[in-house]
């Protein structure tokens, strides 16, 4: 299932960002996941869920404003598009200045059938 949503070829996925966990924060656009941004998914075993992540380390945009973004979520367009995931809280809430950017590395970015 994860794999027919999230393409391991051909997607066009982008993350979104939050400093709430309820809606987008309009300081920092979208990043680009890319045609192969995404590994193929890892089988789910009892306890574990199978779990979909970014294949390539990601930059954002540079934020157009400061905050502390918390969360992210996936979408299907680079602005607008139907939001595809729940908001997902990152690990570590990533404080920006004006032109800062967001890095996530290899495996940083993942969804998960619970």
């Amino acid at each position: 299932t994860l794999d027919a949503r999230f393409p391991t070829s051909g997607a066009t996925d982008y993350i979104g960002y939050s400093i709430n966990g309820t809606s987008e924060w309009s300081g920092l656009a979208r990043t680009a996941v890319g045609a192969t941004g995404w590994k193929p998914a890892t089988l789910g075993t009892t306890g574990v869920p199978s779990r979909k992540a970014i294949a390539a380390l990601l930059t954002s945009p540079a934020a157009t404003a400061a905050g502390t973004v918390s969360h992210f979520a996936v979408f299907s367009a680079s602005t607008g598009g139907t939001q595809r995931t729940d908001w997902q809280a990152f690990a570590e809430a990533k404080p920006l200045g004006v032109g800062d950017k967001v890095t996530h590395a290899i495996d940083a970015i993942g969804i998960s059938l619970d």
